[in-house]
């Protein structure tokens, strides 16, 4: 086995002056109310009919909330968008949904299904307005799935159970099947949360034990999907309250339009005992760390919203559009050097509630996702959200 490299950091907020970004706003552009039941994973693409489609799952957390079931939406009229089918599961958490790159193959995962045959389905996009389920794996994966993304023909599966990555094989859509495996050795309160990868390297966000790059095609340690292979291991704990957290919670790898190479690295911190039908405050933000070498992240800057932790986020056109919790929807400019504090960079934030909330007066942005000049948002406790982001200029997008 390769040995770890491993890196310790305690994140304190670095406040550094950075140039004030121009300013923007965020305009409503469509809404999709879900309040019988919480929102949680999207996924939005053009389906192979020419037409833009949401997906989103759903989440049990409340008496009567309806749970598992994964809405097909028709997106392409964005400021009216309109439920065309769902896929019904055994499971009380949706917690994951992944599409490929061409449209044509989604996977939805499973947990707390009472016959805890969890795991993942896969269904098929060919109407994508009405996809169908053509398998589902679940021998591995009895403990529940978290999180999955699609790279080319592997799907990289969360796995509860283990707090492993296991990779499953989607060849043959109608029989996927496990082929490798891999997990932080010698850590005995291993929890993972999150993948997601990119040119062959998988960044897996494993909670105290905090991101680990892991080769899986990309060659700097000779690893496969059969064989994964560790590049690094970065560990770090965040201070709220006068505790000190490790909670990394998502990760996401991006290429600057400059060449520069960054993990955005999300940590989620809830208070004890939170209820979800209460608001709250949540802690945790967002680390931006250096991978010009992946062996060596270095963490640079730090991204912070106000009494909100950042749930989810993407990052495109130098632009991070983040669901941060009670926060909102909030677009961050991050062009250029990056270092410090980001709050300066904020170009515009959406609280994401209004009457048809299933909560009233609390906001919970669960996932952020640009898609053909729009924000598509889900709100744990209000459903869909579609905005554009519109510069001071007046034109709109970035």
């Amino acid at each position: 086995m390769n040995p770890i490299r491993t890196i310790i950091l305690i994140s304190t907020l670095l406040v550094t002056a950075v140039p004030a970004a121009a300013q923007a706003r965020f305009e409503l552009v469509g809404r999709g109310p879900v309040t019988h039941t919480r929102s949680t994973a999207l996924a939005v693409f053009r389906g192979a009919d020419g037409r833009d489609y949401a997906y989103t799952g759903t989440f049990g957390a409340c008496a009567g909330c309806a749970a598992g079931r994964m809405y097909a939406w028709d997106v392409s009229d964005p400021a009216r968008p309109r439920i065309t089918d769902s896929v019904m599961v055994d499971a009380q958490r949706i917690n994951g949904v992944a599409v490929n790159a061409a449209g044509t193959l989604a996977v939805l995962t499973r947990d707390g299904a009472q016959s805890r045959r969890n795991g993942i389905v896969v269904l098929d996009l060919a109407d994508p307005a009405h996809p169908k389920p053509v398998a589902d794996y679940w021998e591995t994966l009895t403990g529940g799935v978290q999180n999955v993304w699609i790279d080319g023909t592997y799907a990289y599966v969360v796995d509860h159970g283990t707090s492993e990555m296991a990779i499953v094989d989607l060849t043959d859509p109608r029989d996927p099947r496990e082929v490798g495996r891999w997990g932080v050795p010698e850590s005995p309160n291993r929890f993972l949360q999150d993948v997601m990868v990119k040119d062959g390297l998988a960044y897996l966000s494993y909670w105290d034990d905090g991101l680990a790059i892991v080769d899986v095609g990309n060659g700097v340690k000779e690893g496969t999907p059969r064989r994964p292979k560790l590049v690094s291991l970065f560990r770090y704990r965040t201070q709220w309250h006068g505790e000190r957290y490790g909670n990394t919670a998502y990760a996401f790898p991006y290429t600057s339009r400059a060449g520069k190479r960054y993990v955005f690295v999300g940590d989620q911190i809830l208070p004890p005992n939170a209820d979800l039908n209460r608001r709250f405050d949540t802690g945790g933000y967002v680390h931006v760390l250096d991978v010009s070498n992946p062996g060596v992240p270095k963490e640079i800057a730090s991204y912070t919203v106000p009494n909100s932790g950042v749930h989810s986020f993407w990052v495109q056109n130098d632009t991070l559009y983040a669901a941060a919790w009670s926060g909102g929807l909030r677009a961050v400019d991050v062009s250029g050097d990056l270092n410090g504090e980001l709050r300066g960079r904020e170009l515009a934030a959406i609280t994401t509630t209004d009457e048809h909330a299933a909560v009233r007066d609390f906001p919970f942005a669960w996932s952020a996702v640009p898609h053909n000049g729009l924000v598509f948002a889900t709100d744990f406790n209000s459903g869909l959200w579609i905005a554009r982001l519109v510069p001071a200029t007046g034109t709109a997008g970035r």
